[in-house]
C-alpha cells in the first residue's frame, strides 16, 4: 500500500495508542494512484531519492539502497509515495514511521502476546486514511489471533476475532485491495487439518467487504488449506491478490480473486525455501526466501496469473535474510530484513532495503 505525502506526514505526528475512539465511517472518496508501468529485467539497483551524502552515525547505513535501519523484529513494511519513508510493524507491538537517516518514530503500540511465533503480525492503512486515520492490525492475544483497528491515540477495537492460535503457525497478513475490501490471510495454528476445514478460521484467505463495522458478518472465504507464514500482495493499481505461503509438501505462490473464483497456483517450490514475503510490480511477483537467503521474481504471462518461466534470482545474501516485501513508488520493491531473528545481523539491522530488479543482482561474492 502507498500513501499520499500528506498522509505520511500526518501519521508521523500521531501519538501512542490509548483511550477510546469514535469509529464512524467516512464518506470521502479513497485516494488513487496512477498505475505503474510494466517491470523490465534490466533496471539497475534502485537507490534512495536523496542525493546528499549520508551523515555518520550508529544507525546510518552508508549503502544508498538502505532506507531504514535499527528496527526490531519487523513483520510488515508499508511503502509511502517516496523511497525516504516507510511504516513498519514490529513483532513486539510497535508501529514505526521511518525516515532515511533520521531516528525512527513510534507512532502507535498495540498490546500483543509474543510467547509463541505470534505478536503484531501485519498492518494495513485504511483506504480513507487521510480522513479517518484508521490502522488495521493482525495480532496475537493470549486466547486467539484477531484483526483489530484503531487510530493513533485510541484503543484498538475488534474487527475479526476467534482465529485459532497455536504453538506455531500464528503469522497472518492483511491487505486492502484497490476497491476497499480487506483481505486477511490467517495462520494455520500448526494444524493443517484445521486449515482444510471450512468451519475453522485457521489457514484461510478471507475477504471482509465492510471492515468499518465493529461486528461485521462472518467474512467470505476465498481460499482454504493455507500453510504457514502466508503473505498477501497486489499490484497497487489492482488485479489479482497473490498469496505466498509455506505448505506441508512445498512452498506455493497462489493467486486469489476476492470477488470470487477458484484460487490458482502460480508456482510451487518443492525444495521449500521458506517463502516469507511477496510484492507485485507490473508482470512480476517478487518473493523472499529464508533459505539461501534470496529474493526471486516470478514473471507472469501478460494478462494472466500463469508463470512465464522459472523464477529468477534478483537478490542474494547481500543484506542477509529478507522478510516481508512492499511495492513502492514507480514499482520499486522494498524489503525488511530479518537478521536479528536468527540471521547474522550487522550493526544497522534490521533494515528496509530497496530491491533491485533483474536477475542475479545483489549477490555477495563467494
Amino acid at each position: 500500500m502507498r500513501l499520499p505525502a500528506a498522509a505520511a506526514s500526518a501519521v508521523a505526528a500521531a501519538l501512542v495508542v490509548s483511550g477510546c475512539a469514535d469509529f464512524s465511517g467516512s464518506e470521502a472518496a479513497p485516494f488513487s494512484l496512477a498505475p505503474t508501468g510494466e517491470e523490465t529485467t534490466t533496471t539497475p539497483p534502485p537507490t534512495s531519492t536523496s542525493s546528499a551524502p549520508k551523515p555518520k552515525g550508529p544507525c546510518i547505513d552508508q549503502d544508498t539502497a538502505v532506507i531504514a535501519t535499527c528496527l526490531t523484529d519487523p513483520m510488515t513494511v508499508l511503502s509511502t509515495q517516496t523511497t525516504e519513508n516507510t511504516y513498519v510493524a514490529q513483532r513486539g507491538g510497535d508501529i514505526v514511521y521511518t525516515t532515511t537517516d533520521e531516528p525512527n518514530a513510534v507512532i502507535g503500540h498495540v498490546d500483543v502476546d509474543t510467547s509463541t511465533d505470534g505478536g503484531l503480525m501485519s498492518i494495513a492503512l485504511s483506504p480513507y486514511y487521510a480522513e479517518d486515520r484508521l490502522i488495521y492490525a493482525y495480532i496475537t492475544t493470549p486466547s486467539d489471533n484477531r484483526v483489530v483497528r484503531f487510530t493513533p491515540g485510541d484503543a484498538p477495537k475488534p474487527i475479526l476475532t476467534g482465529i485459532p492460535r497455536g504453538a506455531s503457525g500464528n503469522v497472518g497478513s492483511l491487505l486492502f485491495t484497490s476497491n476497499g475490501t480487506l483481505v486477511v490471510a490467517t495462520g494455520n495454528a500448526g494444524d493443517p487439518a484445521a486449515a482444510a476445514n471450512p468451519a475453522s478460521l485457521a489457514g484461510k484467505v478471507l475477504a471482509i467487504d465492510s471492515p468499518t463495522a465493529v461486528s461485521p458478518a462472518r467474512p467470505r472465504q476465498i481460499a482454504t488449506g493455507v500453510g504457514s507464514r502466508a503473505s498477501l500482495c497486489q499490484e497497487p493499481s489492482g488485479g489479482p491478490v497473490f498469496v505466498a505461503e509455506r505448505g506441508a509438501d512445498s512452498d506455493v505462490l497462489r493467486a486469489v480473486t476476492p470477488g470470487g473464483g477458484a484460487p490458482s497456483v502460480v508456482w510451487t517450490w518443492p525444495a521449500k525455501p521458506g517463502l516469507d514475503g511477496c510484492a507485485v510490480t507490473g508482470s512480476n511477483v517478487y518473493v523472499s526466501e529464508q533459505s539461501g537467503p534470496q529474493v526471486e521474481s516470478v514473471r507472469l504471462k501478460r494478462g494472466t496469473t500463469t508463470a512465464d518461466a522459472e523464477p529468477g534470482k534478483v537478490l542474494g545474501d547481500k543484506y542477509g535474510r529478507i522478510g516481508r516485501l512492499a511495492t513502492g513508488p514507480q514499482g520499486v520493491v522494498e524489503g525488511a530484513t530479518r537478521n536479528k531473528a536468527g540471521g547474522r545481523p550487522v550493526p544497522t539491522d534490521d533494515r528496509v532495503v530497496l530491491i533491485p530488479s533483474g536477475s542475479s543482482a545483489g549477490e555477495s561474492p563467494d
